[in-house]
């Protein structure tokens, strides 16, 4: 099934769609296992025909089946906590009045802390991935990868090691 984006009651569609917001779909219960938030707290806003339009105060209604902007505002989601700790430690040697060796150790990401990527937060993203929406309801039945962290944001611990020669 492929689930349009919102707001198509205002002629966005493609990209533009996707910029639009879903609706809280209520409290649903806790977070499902797997997931880094409840996906069933969202749902994408459907209006039918002769519905009043949400996003215009009710002074409009539907003339036919659309997608309305949702209730949920910005930045309501946050991702997992970073961390990540760097360490660099030199040495010089003298080998003359004006020549020296310099040894140079830096360790990227030292405690190799694995930092997890933002879970998949975009609605558009439950039919990408398996997922569905039920098209009457807006309501999302099989969330898919919506909700999941399904990859790192940074590198396992790097170590680079120099040696300089300055004259």
């Amino acid at each position: 099934m492929e689930a349009p984006g919102a707001g198509s009651i205002y002629g966005l569609s493609g990209a533009s769609s996707a910029l639009a917001r879903p609706n809280w779909a209520g409290s649903p219960g806790g977070t499902p296992g797997g997931y880094f938030f409840n996906p069933y707290a969202f749902a994408r806003p459907v209006l039918s025909a002769g519905q009043p339009i949400a996003s215009s105060g009710g002074a409009a209604i539907a003339g036919g089946a659309a997608t309305d902007i949702g209730s949920v505002g910005r930045n309501v989601l946050r991702g997992p906590r970073q961390s990540n700790t760097d360490f660099s430690i030199g040495k010089k040697f003298m080998i003359r009045e004006h020549q020296f060796l310099e040894f140079r150790a830096d360790f990227f990401n030292l405690f190799n802390h694995v930092n997890l990527a933002n879970p998949i937060s975009d609605l558009n993203a439950v039919a990408a991935t398996g997922g569905s929406i039920n098209p009457a309801t807006g309501a999302i039945v099989n969330p898919g990868s919506f909700g999941q962290i399904i990859s790192a944001s940074s590198n396992p611990r790097l170590i680079q090691l120099a040696l300089k020669y300055r004259f």
